[in-house]
C-alpha cells in the first residue's frame, strides 16, 4: 500500500471543500435556517441531499464511468464533452469567477476595512487574482497548494463560526416561513447549482491522483470516493452550523431579508465585528479556492483544445488576466449573460450525473442520448426565458411559454425532468431496435478494477 495514502485524502477532500464551498454557499444556509425555523432539522436533512450529496454525486459518476469526464459524456456522442467544456468556459471567464473576485472585494475585503477609497477595490482584485494565478499555474500541485495552504484557513474560519453557534447560542430555533421545510430544503439547495462543478472538477482531482504515483484504476477510484467523505463530513458540518445559526435568528431578522446582509447580521449579533473579521476571511479564501480550482481547470481545458502548443502557463495567466478585467470592471452585465448559459448546461449536468451514477440501470446508449437530449432541448428553452428576463432580447413566445407551463413539474424548475425520462425510455427502445445490441451496462470505457 503506498504510503501517505491517508495524508493523500486528507489534503484532497480539503481541497474539494474548498472549491466547491463557493462565496454563494456561504449565504444560502442561513437562509434555509430562518425560512425553516423550528423545523431546522428536515431543512438541514433536504440541503444536504441537494446542496451535497447530489455535487458528490456528479465527481463518483465520473470516475465511474472512467478515468475522465471524457469517458462520461461518449455514451451520449464524441464531441459533447467538448460542448460542456466550452459552455463551463464561458461560465468561468464570464460569470462565476469574476463574481467571486467582486463577492471578495465587497463582502470580504470590504468587511474589514468598509471605509477604503474605491482604487483599493482595484489593488485587492490584481493581489487576489495574481495569487490565484500562482496557485493555478502550478499544474501538478494545486489541489495539494488549495488542500494544503488555502483550505486549513478557511477552515478553521468556518470552524471559529459554528463553534460559537453552539458554544454562544443567540436563541433556539423558532418560528419559520414554510409549510414542508425538507421540500424547500430540498429545492433551495439545488438551485445552488454546484453539480455542474463536481463534473468540470473530478478530472483535475483525478489527475491529481495520479501525479501522486497512483497508476491504477482502482487505487485512484478509492481515492476519490474516500476524499469525497471528507468533504461531505466537513460541509455538513459547516452548512449544518449555518443553518443552524440561521434557525436561531427568526426573532431579530425577518426571514425576506437579503441573505447577505442576513448573513452579516446573524454573525455580527453572535460575535461582534471581531465574528464580522472572521467572517471576511472565510469569505475570501472561499471564494479564492474556487477562483484557483476553476482557473486551473479551464487552462487545462484550453491546454488540450490548443493540443500543447500554447504553454499552460500562458494560457493560465491569458484566463486570469480576463477573469480580472470582468471582475474590476462590474459583473452586474456579466452575470446577465451568464445567467442563461447556467440555465442551458445545469439540467443536462444532474442527467448525467444520475446516469453515471446508476450505470448498471442504463440498457444501452440510446438511454443516454434520449435523456440528455431532452433534457437539453428543454433547458435551451428556459435558458431563452432567463435571457429575455435578464434583457438580453425581447422575441415574444407566448404559445410556447403557455405550452410549456403545462409540463408536469414546471412551476418547481423542474420541466425538464419528465421529458428526459420520456427520453431515456424512447432512446433506449430505438437504440436497441436499430442498433440490436446493448451498450455495456457496467461501463466498458472505465478501466477494469
Amino acid at each position: 500500500m503506498k504510503q501517505g495514502r491517508t495524508k493523500d485524502t486528507l489534503v484532497l477532500g480539503f481541497a474539494m471543500f474548498a472549491i466547491f464551498f463557493g462565496a454563494g454557499n456561504l449565504i444560502f444556509p442561513p437562509a434555509i435556517g430562518i425560512n425553516t425555523g423550528a423545523d431546522v432539522i428536515p431543512g438541514i436533512l433536504g440541503m444536504t441531499l441537494t446542496g451535497i450529496l447530489f455535487p458528490m454525486l456528479a465527481m463518483y459518476a465520473v470516475v465511474n464511468m472512467g478515468t475522465d469526464f471524457v469517458d462520461l459524456s461518449r455514451h451520449i456522442n464524441s464531441w459533447w464533452h467538448q460542448l460542456f467544456r466550452v459552455i463551463g468556459l464561458l461560465i468561468v471567464l464570464f460569470g462565476t469567477i469574476p463574481r467571486c473576485g467582486a463577492v471578495a472585494c465587497e463582502t470580504g475585503m470590504r468587511g474589514i476595512f468598509p471605509d477604503v477609497p474605491s482604487w483599493v477595490n482595484v489593488a485587492f482584485l490584481f493581489v487576489f487574482f495574481a495569487l490565484a494565478y500562482f496557485f493555478a499555474s502550478n499544474r501538478s500541485k494545486v489541489i495539494d497548494m488549495i488542500g494544503a495552504y488555502a483550505t486549513p484557513i478557511l477552515l478553521v474560519a468556518l470552524l471559529i463560526i459554528v463553534v460559537l453557534v453552539f458554544a454562544m447560542p443567540i436563541g433556539s430555533p423558532t418560528g419559520g416561513t414554510v409549510d414542508n421545510a425538507f421540500t424547500y430544503a430540498t429545492l433551495t439547495a439545488y438551485n445552488t447549482g454546484d453539480i455542474p462543478t463536481g463534473l468540470i472538477c473530478a478530472g483535475i482531482f483525478l489527475g491529481s491522483i495520479r501525479g501522486k504515483g497512483y497508476t491504477e484504476y482502482k487505487d485512484q477510484k478509492n481515492i476519490l470516493v474516500r476524499a469525497i467523505g471528507v468533504a461531505f463530513i466537513i460541509l455538513v458540518v459547516v452548512y449544518g452550523g449555518l443553518c443552524w445559526l440561521g434557525a436561531c435568528g427568526s426573532p431579530y431578522f425577518p426571514a425576506d431579508m437579503d441573505q447577505t446582509a442576513l448573513l452579516n447580521g446573524l454573525v455580527q449579533r453572535l460575535a461582534g465585528y471581531g465574528g464580522i473579521v472572521v467572517l471576511a476571511i472565510a469569505v475570501i479564501f472561499a471564494c479564492f479556492t474556487t477562483a484557483a480550482g476553476m482557473i486551473a481547470t479551464a487552462s487545462d481545458w484550453i491546454l488540450e483544445w490548443t493540443r500543447g502548443k500554447v504553454p499552460y502557463r500562458i494560457i493560465a495567466l491569458v484566463v486570469t488576466a480576463i477573469i480580472f478585467l470582468m471582475s474590476a470592471s462590474g459583473v452586474s452585465n456579466v452575470l446577465a449573460f451568464s445567467g442563461p448559459l447556467f440555465t442551458l448546461v445545469f439540467p443536462m449536468s444532474v442527467v448525467m450525473t444520475v446516469l453515471g451514477v446508476c450505470k448498471r440501470l442504463v440498457p444501452n446508449d440510446g438511454a443516454w442520448k434520449g435523456a440528455v437530449y431532452m433534457a437539453t432541448i428543454v433547458s435551451a428553452y428556459d435558458a431563452f426565458v432567463v435571457a429575455r428576463a435578464n434583457g438580453l432580447h425581447a422575441i415574444a413566445t407566448d404559445g410556447l411559454d403557455q405550452l410549456m407551463a403545462k409540463i408536469p413539474l414546471s412551476s418547481l424548475g423542474f420541466d425538464w425532468l419528465i421529458p428526459s425520462i420520456v427520453g431515456f425510455v424512447v432512446g433506449a427502445i430505438i437504440y436497441a431496435a436499430v442498433k440490436g445490441k446493448r451498450a455495456a451496462p457496467d461501463g466498458q470505457t472505465a478501466p477494469q478494477s
